[in-house]
């Protein structure tokens, strides 16, 4: 009968100091754990948070030329990046966004994109302009733009407060066709909305689907965001069963 065998102390120490080999694992696999280290579950935007939260994140990258390759396109790849920022502290005619901050080879992995519209309703910024210097030319792998609506100024709530009653329709939808004309990959633009304030059918809505269209992009609807009540009541009403007389 054989002896159950006995590791040494000085055995056990040598194995257990060993370094873990992390690019021994398959590609698929380093990528999963990449994602769980770096993904957050909100869109990247200019925001003090940032201060907190990313730096642990993006130290990752220098480890090693190899680990920042890697690393590099998992973050930038797996996250949606706001086009123009909305926070209080960034908001203003002077502050760079976040997209124009990064190098091309940082946007040239980025898949996703918003453009919220509604903050600044009444006077936006002049830095939301669409030129070279935001570098949408180099986002080549975006294929969707989420365009997230806040509110719409032409809302008779809004009377006395709003500039006119088309001046944010007009930018917004100018705005909207200078993006959808920038980003060279682009195939579909999704719209969301706040509340239920901002209609379906409304003028603001219609011109930003007439941008869309002219160039020659899909129009998708978030799902849920959409249901007003009387499509609500229509489909209601396609349910109901009538007797046969």
């Amino acid at each position: 009968m054989a002896s159950p065998i006995s590791l040494s102390p000085s055995s056990t120490n040598s194995t257990s100091s060993l370094p873990f080999r992390f690019f021994g694992l398959p590609y698929e696999l380093r990528r999963k754990i990449l994602a769980y280290l770096l993904l957050q579950d909100h869109i990247i935007d200019l925001d003090p948070a940032n201060a907190a939260t990313n730096p642990a994140r993006i130290n990752l990258f220098l480890t090693s030329h190899r680990m920042h390759e890697e690393a590099y396109h998992v973050f930038y790849g797996g996250h949606s990046f706001r086009i123009f920022p909305i926070h209080p502290r960034f908001f203003g005619s002077r502050v760079k966004s976040v997209i124009s901050r990064l190098s091309p080879r940082y946007r040239a992995t980025l898949i996703s994109l918003e453009l919220r519209l509604g903050t600044g309703w009444s006077k936006p910024p002049k830095t939301w302009t669409v030129t070279s210097k935001l570098g949408l030319q180099d986002c080549i792998r975006v294929k969707n733009l989420e365009v997230f609506v806040e509110c719409d100024p032409s809302h008779q709530i809004f009377h006395g407060f709003r500039v006119s009653i088309d001046f944010f329709t007009d930018f917004s939808s100018n705005l909207l066709g200078q993006i959808v004309n920038g980003l060279p990959s682009l195939e579909q633009v999704t719209f969301n909305r706040h509340g239920p304030s901002v209609q379906r059918d409304s003028d603001l809505m219609s011109r930003l689907q007439e941008a869309v269209l002219k160039g020659q992009k899909r129009i998708a609807w978030a799902k849920g965001k959409w249901l007003d009540e009387e499509g609500e009541n229509q489909r209601a009403q396609r349910k109901i069963r009538f007797p046969i007389s």
